[in-house]
Formats: structure tokens, sequence, C-alpha cells
């Protein structure tokens, strides 16, 4: 455009070149254009040179004027994340940019899902200013978000446990149901359990959900709760309640038998007996059933339910998977001892 420029300033030139002053004459003697012309020409020659000096000096930048912080910037906003990385990362080698510089770098690492490092630069904002803290939980929120809409479950538990260190009990609307899922299918029964707690707020009346729930509570050994969650999911599905049999009947008798570690209240003996019979008149678990109807002979039998003792000891080897097993022949001999009085009990 410049060249252009250059060579149609000279045609133009030709073109509107006045006649000379021919010797003997003077500017008074021609007409004022012509006379002007003359003493212009010089600058319109070096008009050319002096545009295009003034472009040249327009349009060059030195690249080394900008700061590491500005490069990110710029590369953040064209979504070139790892060269942002890159340039924040030199800013705080090489400057000063403050908590701000901190932030921004660990944004990048969040956008990247380099959790443990963004976790670490949001530490250290967070100790200049506490409303940094705020900054990284909002941050960590939405890449677990993110992570769940890409299908990747372990990502989000990383970033919401990111977020947790700064706001213990955090919770975000519309994951904590996928959070609670994910701790549950990889064993973390413990973790799952407070985003079962949420999810059950978050889809009230859903069975399947307070199943979860439930199940959740089961496998950490908190029975009591899990039995009331499981009575709950009873009431909201009752043509699915043969689902829940099996973790009830095993609740059960967990309970029974801590209680009956310690029989030494009436009350504590009701229970126990209640449990048993919550195993037994469900049959479930079979495999403890025979247990179930064992442990039921010997509390009645220590309370001197003498008749009723003998009537649940007679129940072992019918629900005994082995028909004849060891415990089979003990509440045999238990039967014999009490109609025979050589007990020591009550009976």
């Amino acid at each position: 455009m410049v060249t252009a420029f250059v060579e149609r300033q000279g045609v133009d030139e030709v073109r509107r070149k006045p006649a000379p002053v021919t010797a003997g004459e003077s500017c008074g003697s021609r007409r004022s254009t012509v006379c002007r012309a003359n003493r212009l020409r010089p600058l319109r020659a070096a008009l050319p040179l002096l545009m295009l000096a003034l472009l040249s000096g327009g349009c060059s930048s030195d690249p080394s004027d900008e700061t590491a912080r500005l490069r990110g910037d710029r590369a953040f906003a064209r979504s070139d994340f790892a060269e942002a990385l890159a340039e924040y990362r030199l800013s705080l080698q090489q400057e000063d940019p403050g908590t701000e510089g901190l932030v921004r770098a660990a944004h990048a690492y969040v956008t990247l899902g380099r959790i443990d490092e963004a976790r670490a630069l949001y530490d250290q904002a967070a100790r200049e200013d506490s409303i940094h803290a705020d900054q990284a939980v909002s941050d960590f929120a939405a890449r677990a978000r993110q992570a769940l809409a890409d299908g990747d479950s372990y990502g989000a538990a990383s970033a919401m446990e990111a977020a947790a260190h700064f706001r213990p009990g955090v919770v975000v609307e519309g994951i904590s149901l996928l959070l609670a899922r994910h701790y549950s299918n990889t064993g973390e029964h413990l973790r799952a359990q407070p985003f079962f707690l949420r999810a059950r707020e978050e889809h009230p009346g859903d069975p399947d959900v307070v199943f979860e729930t439930a199940s959740a509570h089961l496998e950490i050994g908190d029975c009591e709760r899990a039995l009331g969650f499981f009575e709950e999911f009873r009431e909201l599905a009752p043509r699915r309640g043969q689902e829940a049999s099996w973790p009830i009947g095993t609740c059960s008798f967990r309970l029974a038998e801590e209680i009956g570690r310690s029989l030494t209240e009436e009350e504590a003996v009701e229970k126990a007996l209640d449990y048993l019979n919550v195993v037994i008149d469900l049959g479930e678990p079979r495999t403890l059933l025979s247990q179930a109807w064992f442990h039921k002979a010997e509390i009645l039998a220590g309370i001197g339910e003498c008749a009723a003792a003998i009537e649940a000891y007679r129940m072992v080897p019918t629900s005994d998977p082995a028909g004849s097993g060891p415990l089979a022949r003990t509440a045999m001999d238990r039967v014999d001892e009490i109609r025979f009085g050589e007990g020591e009990g009550p009976c």
C-alpha cells in the first residue's frame, strides 16, 4: 500500500508539473499558481518518504514491552489455556503480579483439570485475602459440573474435594446424586453418605434415591438409619418391597447380635427378639436364617420361655441349608437338655 502511494504521487507530479520559469523571467511576470507550484515542488517530492516513515513507526511494536501476564490474558481469551498457563507461570517467576497473578494461574490450572496445582495456588491467594477462598470454591464447583458433563466422575469428585477444602460441607445443586453414586461405585461409602442425604432433598419421593441412601448406610454399618430408609423405600414403592428384604434382614440380624452381647435389661431382650423376628419373617438372608432361629432360641431359654425355646431350636435344622450342620446338631442337643432338665439355665 505504501509503495502504491509513492508511485501514484509520482504520476500525479508529472501530470500536474507546471512549465518551468525561463531565464530572464521572474515569478512576478508569471501567473501566481505557476510560481506557487514551483515553490511547493520540493515539499511534494518529500511527502511520500515522510508518510512511509510515519506508517513504519506506527506499525512497529516491541513484543518484549508486553508483560507475561498480559500475554497470558490474551492467550486465555483465545482459549489457548496451555499457553496462558505458561505465561502466568512465567509472570509468577519474573514479575510481581500479586494475588491476582496467583488467581489467574490457579484458574488456568482448573480449566486444564489440574486440580492439585490449582488448589495449592488458591491456598496461597486465600492466605493473603480470604475472598479468594470463595473464588476457589466457585471455580472448583464449576469444574465439577463440567467434568460430570464430560462423563468424568473422578475429575468431578476431585474438584469437589478441593472446594470442600476451602468451604467444608459446601453443596453444589444438581450434582449430589452423581457424586454419591461415584463414591458408592468406588467403595467409598462413607463419602457417599452425605451426598446421598443431599440427593434425597433434591429428589424428594424418589424411591431409587432412598434405596441407595439406605444401602450406603448399610455399607458403613449404620444399620439403624439404614432400616429407616429401607422402610421408607417400601412405602414409596410397595410393589418393589421384596428388593429391600435382604438388606433389611441383614441389618436386623446385625442389630440383634449387637444387642445380644449385653442382654442385661428386659428392654434390650425384647429389641433383640424383635430384630430376629424380622429376619425370620422375611426369610432373608437365607444364609443367616438358621442362626436367627438359634439366637432366638437361646434368648427364650435364657428368660425361661422353655417351650418357645424348644420350638425355635427345632427350626434350626429345618432352615439350615446344610441340614445337619454343626449348628443344627447343637440345637438338637439344647432341646434334649431342656426336655431332660440337664441345662444350667432357667430351662
